[in-house]
């Protein structure tokens, strides 16, 4: 089959590889359909995660169940499933408490290498699913890939994120970060019934798409000082809650002095190092500092409905649909941000 693998920093290449195999009889075998790159596959692609050269990668994807191991019970071949990105053994006592990205049984993220479970990814042909059952969750067939595709991970890490954030009908809410997350973080924090939904991110063509998706005010960080405007919007009170989407130390500085006292800073951006948090300003607002990775298993199936029915339209971040072949200029896409580019899909 043909894969995309890892050779080093900013190589990634299309490769003919060995068809996966099932290995354990839990397992399932999935021919994608759709995959795509994700904001966090540029950890690995800019060398921040180490890994092998020619794992396979990738870790958002849908597709068909092509063959199930002797064990599975909850699935059969011909099912459409979609994939959260980690890979979950559903018995362990951490997935037992409802927290499948800590498995401890097996479980892993798929194509982030050895570091996070070994487990190849799905910026493939087809993909080996371990602990299918509790890891996979069927799709209806009348649903377009493209808009079930997310629920594996961005779309359930936006509202993930937005969910924690406390936030009350009436709320004012800041979003930082104009990617794919932030966008759905934006469209979920409407969701909640908030007065203000405010976005920062530092390109216009991002910001438009949060417009479309629920945002009334937009804030180009690179034109305008986002602490002022968003004092100036709040009259010097802030906001209620703040979504940080980016894993940026500068975004969350900037939202301990946004938050208005008691409020809620919740965060699922990705910080690979320390960060200094303001202390004492945290500490006289009496805030709530929520967040972390997201267990999308959970969310698939409560937010299935809102997809099918037209509440929210995944489809909207898309801004390239590329095939399999062409994945290397994908991710150059998403590194630069050339082309306007938002999120690249990937069709086998």
């Amino acid at each position: 089959m043909k894969a995309v693998t890892y050779h080093g920093i900013r190589d990634v290449r299309v490769e003919v590889v060995p068809d996966p195999e099932i290995k354990k009889p839990t397992d399932v075998i999935v021919r994608v359909t759709k995959s795509a790159i994700c904001g966090s596959d540029l950890h690995f692609y800019r060398g921040k995660v180490p890994m092998d050269e020619g794992f396979i990668v990738g870790h958002e994807f849908i597709g068909i169940v092509e063959e199930t191991g002797s064990d599975v019970r909850l699935l059969k071949k011909g099912d459409k499933v979609v994939a959260p990105f980690w890979v979950s053994c559903g018995v362990c006592i951490n997935c037992r408490n409802r927290v499948p990205t800590s498995c401890i049984g097996g479980g892993g993220c798929f194509g982030f290498g050895k570091a996070f479970g070994d487990i190849p990814g799905g910026q493939a042909e087809y993909v080996r699913v371990p602990f299918a059952d509790s890891t996979l969750e069927k799709v209806p067939e009348n649903i377009e890939d493209t808009k079930a595709l997310f629920l594996g991970d961005i779309f359930s890490t936006g509202y993930f994120c937005a969910e924690w954030a406390n936030i009350k009908p009436g709320d004012r809410v800041a979003v930082f970060g104009d990617g794919p997350i932030g966008l759905f973080a934006t469209a979920s924090a409407r969701l909640f019934g908030p007065s203000l939904v405010i976005t920062v991110g530092r390109h216009d063509f991002r910001l438009d798409v949060a417009k479309k998706l629920g945002s009334d005010l937009v804030i180009n960080s690179r034109k305008e000082d986002p602490i002022h405007k968003i004092l100036e919007v709040t009259d010097g009170r802030g906001v209620d809650a703040v979504l940080e989407c980016i894993g940026s130390e500068e975004a969350l500085s900037s939202a301990v002095k946004i938050t208005r006292p008691a409020g809620t800073i919740s965060f699922v951006g990705l910080f690979t190092g320390a960060v200094p948090i303001p202390m004492l300003d945290f500490y006289l607002k009496d805030l709530t500092l929520r967040g972390g990775v997201c267990p999308s298993k959970n969310y698939i199936s409560q937010l299935l409905p809102l997809i099918e029915n037209g509440k929210i339209d995944p489809t909207a971040i898309i801004t390239h649909d590329l095939p399999l072949s062409e994945t290397p200029k994908g991710y150059r896409l998403m590194d630069s941000k050339e082309e306007n580019a938002i999120k690249v899909v990937l069709t086998p």
